[in-house]
């Protein structure tokens, strides 16, 4: 008789815990925007405030979900509207569900992040790789000691600073090679002036041993560099223009030879060793974090 009364106790405990979950379970409909509504309200007539803002954060989360799937499956969804692919993920799931289904969203988003960062990455390792290659193939041009002279310019002597790159590469080179040349105030780094200049043309040749020769006019203030103008002899050769509060930068651009151009990309590779940095620290960043809907805010 004990045992009767035990098993007629836990079948009906088991039956009420049934009833009580059924209760609890009411699913949502994506079959069509009505039917999403009412299906909704009847769902959240059963939960409390804080249960209505995580249902309404997931609905959000599965709505970012169908804005993905649209724009990055074309061809499966061309003919759904966003809303219907939304509805259709969360059709016949429960309120529990539906948090779950967020839950995993927000984990497959958050993958998706370092993908596209690591895509990132290596695009930028192959563009390091290529100017790389590209300075090395630019590299056969030497600068050779600076010279500063005077020349007439309207009646008045001005230094002029004479650059010479010197080609040490070991076959002759045939067709134009282009420079930069960058003159700064080595204290504050401010450009003096900036100047391009390209020597050749097609079928020119170019002797190892044998240098591109420019020249930059000095056009700022006597006061500001008298020193300039003070050499008993010019030409000078072999000035230290850093002790005059100069810096000289000369890159060579690009090489033009047998209908092949090498240029030298614009970028610089600490310009790409610093978004590489920050792209890294990205990806370190995600991978320690655990989102979820608690982190979200309803605004």
């Amino acid at each position: 008789m004990f045992k009767m009364k035990q098993v007629i106790k836990i079948v009906f405990i088991g039956l009420f815990l049934t009833l009580s979950l059924s209760s609890c379970s009411e699913k949502l409909s994506g079959n069509d925007q009505s039917s999403f509504d009412s299906s909704r309200k009847k769902v959240e007539a059963k939960l409390n405030d804080k249960e209505k803002a995580n249902l309404e954060k997931a609905l959000r989360v599965a709505l970012s979900e169908a804005m993905w799937l649209k724009m990055n499956e074309p061809e499966k969804y061309h003919e759904e509207s966003i809303n219907h692919i939304s509805l259709g993920l969360i059709d016949g799931k429960s309120y529990g569900a539906v948090l779950d289904l967020a839950d995993d969203i927000l984990q497959k988003q958050q993958e998706r992040k370092i993908v596209h960062l690591q895509q990132e990455i290596d695009s930028l390792q192959k563009q390091k790789s290529e100017f790389e290659r590209v300075k090395k193939d630019l590299a056969v041009f030497q600068l050779e000691p600076i010279e500063l002279d005077l020349e007439d310019f309207f009646g008045e002597s001005v230094p002029r600073i004479i650059v010479s790159m010197k080609y040490i590469g070991k076959q002759p080179l045939t067709g134009s090679q282009g420079f930069s040349y960058v003159l700064k105030k080595r204290s504050s780094q401010a450009i003096i002036s900036d100047e391009q200049s390209v020597f050749g043309e097609s079928d020119s040749v170019l002797q190892p041993g044998e240098s591109r020769v420019n020249t930059i006019v000095f056009n700022q203030q006597k006061k500001e560099y008298p020193k300039l103008w003070n050499f008993a002899n010019y030409p000078v050769k072999g000035i230290n223009l850093a002790d005059y509060d100069l810096e000289l930068i000369v890159t060579t651009q690009s090489i033009k030879s047998n209908d092949r151009e090498t240029v030298l990309p614009k970028s610089s590779v600490t310009l790409i060793n610093e978004n590489l940095k920050k792209l890294e620290d990205e990806i370190t960043a995600l991978k320690k974090e655990n989102i979820s809907l608690d982190d979200l805010q309803l605004t």
